[in-house]
């Protein structure tokens, strides 16, 4: 997998966000959810379309390739994941753990990210085990 940067992942993830899986989106909400300027999402739009991570006619809507719903998924998860962890595990408030989510995101390795996902399954299980307040 071919190494992306943090704003190109933001991108990524935005047209996830606002899409789900199948629906297109406009530049404008995308530009709209990142404050960011339109120029700004056509040129990224345009390295994701040459990666093969979305699709667009021109002036059209932006949608997500296969591949680009796998990656947006998996970046989704990770961030959703520390933002968990965030908030449940250390009572970060959801402004701070959502910010800061978003930045740790881009820099944790994937060892760090494995174990962390790993210890936030085993948590969500034990608190719901039956007798768990």
């Amino acid at each position: 997998m071919k190494r992306m940067s943090p704003s190109l992942e933001d991108y990524l993830e935005a047209v996830f966000k606002l899409t789900g899986d199948d629906a297109g989106v406009r530049t404008t909400d995308i530009a709209a959810e990142l404050g960011v300027s339109k120029a700004s999402v056509n040129q990224a739009v345009g390295v994701l379309s040459h990666r093969g991570y979305v699709r667009q006619e021109r002036y059209g809507p932006i949608y997500l390739t296969e591949d680009g719903k796998a990656r947006a998924r998996a970046i989704y998860k990770r961030h959703q994941t520390i933002k968990a962890f965030l908030i449940s595990i250390l009572g970060v408030d959801e402004h701070t753990a959502e910010e800061d989510a978003c930045s740790i995101e881009h820099v944790i390795s994937k060892e760090t990210m494995n174990r962390l996902m790993d210890y936030m399954e085993k948590e969500r299980d034990r608190w719901a085990a039956p007798g768990k307040i």
